[in-house]
């Protein structure tokens, strides 16, 4: 019988290693600008095998809802709070812009350090960069590999080459001991489509990744976000299948984001992590529409990126896990303020169902889903924010079956597919009156063909529209006059958001923030912002 001084020890590793094993590798995808058309569930002419398998054996998020554009997005993801509680309401955090995600925020992947897990990141941060401390490696992070901005180049990786300063904007940070980062600018990357790279990286994290401890990988990846550029491998790949050529190269870039997925999973299979992995995925926000799309489509639904329309809000989405049951479709509620509460319940708990809680998270809003995503229960959630603006003096509301749009909602046509006519549909699908054309207030252009004209930026800032969205996922039908009683209610619920709100943190461009101070890069410039 072995004594109890060398039992001890032997005790004390098996519960690292049923610990280690309760705990699932998580592994969050972003996908950046990714229409709700643009899946192969939803589109079956997109090239996306990894995607489709990994979604209809998964678990499909019908209700799950995002912000309108990306910073928002990963502000909400990243405190579980609405952006109008961290001054990221209005529009995205630029390049040369003085401020980012609030340095008194508790993070993701701060909690997911702290629960035990290696946390790394590749791909887009945006989420401010004007010190050093809001870049990723000083916010929980081991390692971050991409790039901090918004829109780089996916060849030469340098953003503002068309709108203002340029720099070069592509690197790989980790922290030193004496907690500085160390920040590697990865000059010979400037000609190598983006993809490949973050595929190369993704692979060395997980391959090379200490199994005593669990993963956490964030991937925020850029496909397929505007500049339209991908490898002719891809675009060859849609011959005979999409004329439009610029529906053509979007759905190439998907293509590419989907051989991204293809070797994160292979990689974990062959490292032997993949049974103990939780594998999430969701677009930021939806498809870009109008003069500056390259091809996304989100319809059936109405509006897109940047707009509180469902087009603009209701992301493409999934979980997959080996240990989950698949091959389901999940219409509860849910909103990107709900995975940190439920990813650090699953860090902490586990995936079976357990009255564990978690760790404590104060004051977000965001609620834990875990439960709903496994069936166990219906959402925990019965309302949204969708946002609160005060800059642009709007707002927007979801509140069960309801939906409550005050001032203008930004661009809103419902755009079908470009080898669908468009002047047919219209008539025989939406039949939308001239009073929705008008109050909509936008300016719809296709393919650079000029279908309507209205003024976009009509001041609507007293207007109310009130859609039920369960019966009218579409949006086609407004009935604010026939239910002023909701309206009521629901205007009252969003003066108590409105009450919450902080100031939008939007500063000036500061010119001290130019590349040509640093070498042609785009890096942190102040000591504190």
């Amino acid at each position: 019988m072995l004594s109890s001084a060398r039992t001890a020890p032997l005790l004390l590793l098996l519960l690292h290693l049923v610990s280690a094993l309760k705990q699932p590798n998580v592994v969050l995808l972003l996908a950046d600008d990714l229409g709700w058309g643009d899946v192969p569930w939803h589109d079956a002419r997109t090239i996306a095998p990894n995607l489709m398998e990994l979604a209809t054996t998964g678990t499909i998020f019908d209700r799950y809802y995002v912000q309108p554009i990306c910073t928002p997005t990963r502000g909400a993801l990243m405190t579980g709070k609405y952006p109008s509680r961290l001054g990221l309401q209005h529009l995205v955090i630029g390049p040369d812009t003085p401020y980012g995600l609030p340095l008194n925020e508790s993070i993701l992947p701060e909690y997911m350090r702290k629960l035990g897990y290696s946390v790394h990141g590749i791909g887009k941060w945006h989420l401010g960069h004007c010190s050093w401390d809001h870049t990723p490696t000083k916010r929980g992070f081991d390692s971050f590999y991409g790039y901090f901005n918004g829109a780089t180049d996916y060849y030469t990786k340098v953003l503002g080459a068309f709108t203002g300063p340029s720099g070069f904007d592509f690197r790989y940070n980790t922290l030193a001991n004496s907690g500085k980062v160390k920040d590697d600018v990865l000059w010979s990357t400037n000609t190598t489509y983006s993809s490949y790279l973050y595929t190369q990286q993704a692979k060395h994290v997980i391959s090379t990744h200490d199994k005593s401890k669990p993963l956490f990988l964030y991937l925020p990846m850029q496909n397929p976000h505007f500049p339209a550029e991908v490898p002719t491998q891809y675009y060859d790949m849609y011959e005979g299948i999409v004329k439009d050529k610029t529906r053509r190269t979007l759905l190439a870039m998907v293509t590419a984001l989907d051989d991204i997925v293809k070797s994160v999973v292979d990689t974990l299979k062959d490292s032997g992590l993949w049974e103990n992995t939780v594998f999430i995925f969701f677009a930021d926000n939806g498809g870009q529409l109008g003069i500056f799309s390259i091809g996304q489509i989100n319809y059936p639904l109405r509006g897109g990126k940047a707009t509180y329309w469902e087009g603009g809000i209701r992301s493409a989405s999934f979980i997959h896990s080996p240990l989950l049951q698949g091959g389901q479709v999940n219409g509860e509620l849910m909103h990107v303020t709900d995975w940190l509460p439920t990813i650090t319940h699953i860090g902490a708990c586990g995936v079976e169902p357990t009255n564990c809680t978690g760790p404590e998270l104060a004051n977000i809003d965001g609620v834990n889903q875990w439960n709903t995503i496994i069936g166990q229960s219906k959402s925990a959630r019965t309302e949204f924010l969708v946002n609160y603006d005060q800059e642009q003096n709007n707002a927007a509301l979801r509140m069960g079956k309801w939906k409550l749009l005050q001032g203008n909602p930004g661009r809103g046509p419902w755009v079908p597919p470009p080898e669908i006519n468009y002047r047919k549909y219209k008539e025989n699908v939406l039949s939308t009156t001239p009073e929705e054309k008008v109050m909509d207030g936008w300016e719809f252009e296709i393919r650079g063909e000029q279908e309507i004209k209205a003024p976009w930026r009509t001041k609507l800032t007293d207007k109310v529209q009130l859609y039920d969205v369960e019966s009218d996922p579409y949006e086609k039908h407004e009935v604010s006059k026939d239910n002023p009683e909701v309206v009521q209610q629901m205007l009252e619920r969003l003066q108590v958001y409105k009450d919450a709100a902080v100031p939008p943190g939007n500063k000036p461009s500061d010119p001290n923030a130019n590349p040509d101070n640093f070498g042609g890069v785009w890096t942190p410039w102040l000591e504190t912002c």
